[in-house]
């Protein structure tokens, strides 16, 4: 068996876009990536099973979203763009024909309708506003926008501390129906749900922390339950951090990309959901921005952005261990891991 994975990238130095590559289950290897979809500045990508591929995507001084159909040879179907910065997160609700984007410079939510040939219509827009005590946090960043397991949009905003609720109709207009306040700092990036729907992990990119919550699906609000470190104690956070999180789908590990410790954390899920610490992964490169389980979980694949590397490992499902299988697989200013929906 076979799965296709595609490598979305900064364009700064070499890299000409968005790279694939194919994951080869019997051999435990991957091959060597080639270019898919030649553009700039795909730093986010989300694709779906009838071939239809949305990225971020810049353009000059403007910067938006594109999409392209087909599955082998890629052709552009729309963009949409719009004066400055370029997002950096896309989600879908394929369900109701949306796409979301988080756009970090910006602070804010863009909603888009798409039909079944993948063309996107930009239908809304969403401006935080507000603060957190660090220099990073001088206005709303918002770095994520994408679907809780019962179909309400959750919103990371990194720059004033707060995670959103909304909810959604059909037409993508949101509603916003709570917020939850991390500690002061703490800088929520990116999160994901227990596959129970009644509890989530949020990291935190400035803190180096790691927070489980509750989820109340009548109210669409979280509640703290505990926090942890994502580094050693005897590691300066200031030279750390996180980026991504990923959860198995048997609900027993969540993975953590520490982006200068340069290491996948790993956490054991308990009986009450809290976590544990259960060791590290060294990510073999430097700045491992993104990383991706693959469909049967037994594989994980991480891209390290400063040093042009994806690194190949096998997982237990018994413990949650990693075990290095291939590194130096090379990915020019790799910043998205993300294995197709289609093959």
């Amino acid at each position: 068996m076979t799965q296709k994975i595609l490598f979305g990238t900064y364009t700064k130095k070499t890299s000409k876009g968005i790279y694939e590559a194919i994951l080869h289950e019997d051999k435990k290897k991957l091959s060597t990536p080639e270019l898919f979809i030649e553009i700039d500045n795909p730093t986010y990508l989300q694709s779906t099973s009838t071939g239809i591929t949305f990225t971020v995507v810049k353009e000059n001084e403007l910067g938006g979203i594109a999409s392209f159909a087909g599955k082998t040879s890629p052709q552009l179907v729309n963009t949409q763009t719009a004066a400055g910065a370029p997002p950096c997160y896309v989600g879908t609700d394929i369900e109701r024909g949306l796409v979301f984007t988080a756009n970090y410079h910006k602070g804010t939510i863009t909603v888009y309708k798409v039909d079944a040939a993948g063309t996107l219509t930009t239908v809304n827009e969403v401006k935080l506003t507000g603060h957190g005590p660090l220099p990073e946090q001088d206005t709303a960043k918002v770095h994520f926008t994408d679907l809780t397991p019962d179909k309400r949009l959750v919103v990371c905003d990194l720059g004033s501390d707060k995670v959103h609720t909304y909810d959604i109709s059909t037409d993508g207009q949101l509603t916003l129906l709570s917020t939850f306040v991390t500690a002061p700092g703490f800088a929520p990036r990116h999160i994901v749900f227990h596959p129970n729907g009644k509890f989530a992990y949020l990291v935190g990119e400035l803190s180096s922390h790691i927070s489980t919550l509750s989820y109340d699906s009548e109210t669409g609000k979280f509640g703290l339950l505990q926090t942890l470190s994502t580094v050693p104690d005897n590691f300066d956070t200031a030279n750390n951090g996180v980026a991504a999180v990923r959860i198995s789908s048997d609900g027993k590990f969540v993975y953590v990309s520490n982006r200068g410790h340069n290491t996948i954390a790993i956490f054991k899920v308990g009986s009450d959901f809290s976590l544990s610490h259960s060791g590290y992964t060294a990510t073999e490169g430097e700045f491992p921005r993104d990383f991706a389980l693959d469909a049967t979980e037994e594989f994980l694949v991480v891209t390290n952005q400063n040093t042009d590397n994806a690194t190949l490992f096998e997982r237990s499902s018994t413990d949650g261990t990693l075990t290095l299988l291939q590194k130096d697989i090379p990915v020019p200013e790799g910043v998205c891991v993300s294995f197709a929906r289609f093959n």
